[in-house]
């Protein structure tokens, strides 16, 4: 059993263990950044100030050594390096340790007061100076000091050089975590530079793409910029956009690492004839196609190089993790600046595409069932409870087109392989804040009861589907939806082909009125002048055009004041949407309200005349087929009550203004 030794003798036996010497340096900047050196009179060369321990800790040495030396007080920081030196350097083994120092602020340069027998000058000198006035074993181990004072390690030394450690523990000595940054070389014919390193990685492979640590100092594009300088002799090469960044766990390395892909080129065949390798890390480069890059890399590599390949292609930044995509958008710049860079010829195409807006593009498709009633969806992500028409986000990385991702969607979201049809509309969806976004709607027709019965819900993303009458839109699906599937079912029943929509609403609409005499029955009809922009000479619905921002029912109760002097106390009653596809092009909200007065107390402000027509009058009067229709359906269903017309019909309470920028959706 071992006996246990007391403090005493322990005491005891430390007074004569045979120790090496110690001894502390200071590394000591002033408000330049450059370094403090000192002469001393007992030795060839400058030093750094400090001096041996004596009994004490070696903050303390250095603290009293500093004191005698310069007569000051300073702040001893961070150990910077520890250097061993055998005896036969000296006589006795040596340990000499590096500190970080700090002089009060106020400390210039002549407030020092040197120790007369053994200081002779001191002066502040910038790092390459004072690294070429210092002896050989010192520079060595001054340098590592610096490089430590830029990372986040201490330097363990022998004679100044690095002591060799294994792999992990090299990593164990940066930053946490990692940064590294590495240059995606591309040339003018589209192929990718591949780096051939003089050792491999610890995976055989010695192919890879040229980079390195980012420094503690460094922005990652300063040390991408400076890794292809040492690299490949490119120190005329600027380092283009942010690419990729590219997350590692800690199990890889020992630490995590941020590795970001910054795109270098394309390079011209004279910056391509002068890559050189001045560092020895590189042996080759080879410029090969992005397929055959692909096949030589390692394939954590090999995902950072198609991804940002790909990102250098949309203009984006890929976000990913251990070389997979994970969720994320671009950052854009403001619109001020998207012209700068073209109007100086700054940026490449690619760089043009980078700097532009960007949208999310959708695609949905409107079903209806015969009774005309809309197919409708409850995802399961949306906490409000409101329901979508079914749809989804367009693949165009994967070279997908919107009528193949709406085709997609109809088989994910329900089962079915029934065909998608004509394009009914495209909506530009214009927000306060983030891109803007297109939606494509296609028609998919009518679902006979069989294929009803075969919808099969994908269960993690939609729990419900309903079929809905289009009056019930409103309060059922998100307010931002219901103008768009109105006009497309107007633009379904007209058949004239897509529409073009800006949030929802036809990016050109109308409003007209079917002003009714209560007791007469008899309807007011406007003759429009032969300079009129469409239907000259007809007799129309007094109505006109819904200006920007405006509701169409406050429209139309705009156009009856303009064009008859109608005031109307009463709100109309909507009665449906339908195409003008032969003459404005527009989509025309047709509203009902009754007018108890006489033709002779309206007062005409456009067009030829007003008239009240009785209804079994109305063969006598050229009318736009369009609203002869309608007034047809209106007064039939006045004759038969419950009768509308629910493909084209809505809500009386549906309001959304004339292309007026809403939410994405």
């Amino acid at each position: 059993m071992t006996a246990t030794h007391s403090a005493a003798e322990i005491a005891a036996f430390l007074a004569v263990h045979p120790a090496p010497v110690m001894a502390v340096d200071a590394l000591i900047r002033d408000a330049d950044g450059r370094l403090l050196l000192v002469d001393p009179s007992y030795k060839d060369g400058w030093d750094l100030p400090g001096g041996m321990v004596d009994d004490e800790e070696p903050s303390a040495g250095l603290t009293r050594e500093l004191r005698e030396e310069l007569g000051i007080q300073a702040h001893i920081g961070r150990l910077l390096a520890v250097d061993s030196l055998p005896k036969e350097f000296y006589g006795r083994s040596l340990v000499a340790h590096i500190y970080a120092a700090r002089l009060p602020q106020s400390t210039a340069l002549a407030d020092l007061v040197l120790q007369q027998d053994e200081i002779r000058d001191a002066a502040y000198v910038p790092e390459r100076e004072a690294l070429e006035r210092l002896p050989e074993v010192l520079r060595r181990r001054v340098a590592a000091a610096l490089e430590a004072e830029r990372g986040a390690h201490t330097a363990h030394l022998r004679e100044g050089c690095p002591v060799p450690v294994d792999r992990r523990d090299h990593y164990a000595t940066l930053p946490s975590p990692m940064v590294s940054a590495t240059a995606l070389i591309t040339d003018e014919q589209g192929r990718v530079m591949v780096a051939e390193h003089s050792c491999h990685h610890g995976d055989g492979n010695p192919y890879g793409l040229p980079g390195g640590m980012v420094l503690a100092h460094e922005s990652p594009r300063q040390g991408a910029a400076r890794e292809i300088a040492e690299e490949l002799g490119l120190t005329d090469v600027p380092v283009g956009r942010l690419l990729a960044v590219d997350s590692a766990p800690a199990h890889l390395y020992g630490r995590a690492l941020d590795l970001h892909v910054f795109a270098v080129g394309p390079l011209t065949p004279e910056q391509a004839a002068g890559i050189r390798f001045p560092d020895g890390e590189i042996v080759a480069a080879h410029w090969l196609t992005p397929a055959d890059a692909l096949d030589r890399l390692p394939e954590h590599v090999g995902r950072r190089l198609r991804h940002g390949l790909q990102a250098l292609a949309t203009g984006t930044v890929a976000h990913l993790e251990s070389g997979l995509p994970q969720p994320g958008s671009p950052l854009g710049i403001p619109p001020a600046r998207h012209a700068q860079p073209e109007s100086t010829g700054a940026s490449t195409g690619a760089d043009h595409r980078a700097v532009r807006p960007k949208t999310h593009t959708a695609a949905t498709v409107l079903f209806t069932d015969r009774q005309e009633r809309v197919l409708v969806v409850r995802p399961t992500r949306c906490e409000d409870g409101r329901w979508l028409v079914p749809g989804g986000a367009i693949d165009s990385d994967a070279g997908e087109t919107p009528r193949e991702a709406a085709q997609r969607t109809v088989h994910e979201e329900f089962g079915l392989d029934v065909p998608v049809k004509a394009l009914l509309a495209t909506d530009w969806i214009r927000a306060a804040s983030g891109p803007a976004e297109v939606i494509h709607v296609y028609d998919g027709g009518t679902l006979d009861d069989a294929a009803l019965k075969a919808i099969r819900l994908p269960e993690r993303e939609l729990s419900q589907w309903r079929l809905a009458d289009p009056e019930e839109l409103h309060g059922l699906l998100m307010e931002r939806l219901v103008p768009r599937v109105h006009a497309c079912l107007a633009a379904r029943g007209a058949g004239g082909g897509a529409i073009e929509l800006v949030n929802g609403r036809p990016a050109a609409e109308g409003a007209v009125a079917i002003v009714h005499h209560p007791r007469s029955g008899e309807l007011l009809l406007h003759e429009r002048d032969d300079a009129a922009p469409c239907w000259p000479g007809y007799w129309s619905l007094p109505g006109g055009d819904v200006e920007p921002g405006e509701f169409p029912d406050e429209a139309v109760r705009r156009e009856l004041v303009e064009e008859a002097g109608l005031h109307t106390p009463t709100n109309a009653d909507f009665v449906e949407r339908i195409w003008d596809r032969d003459g404005s092009g527009r989509l025309i909200s047709v509203y009902a309200l009754p007018y108890d007065g006489t033709p002779e107390e309206l007062t005409l402000g456009e067009g030829r005349q007003l008239r009240l027509v009785a209804p079994e009058k109305l063969d006598g009067y050229r009318i736009p087929p369009f609203l002869r229709a309608v007034v047809d359906r209106w007064l039939a269903n006045r004759r038969q009550p419950g009768t509308a017309r629910s493909s084209t019909s809505g809500s009386g309470a549906f309001r959304t203004p004339s292309a007026k920028p809403s939410g994405t959706g």
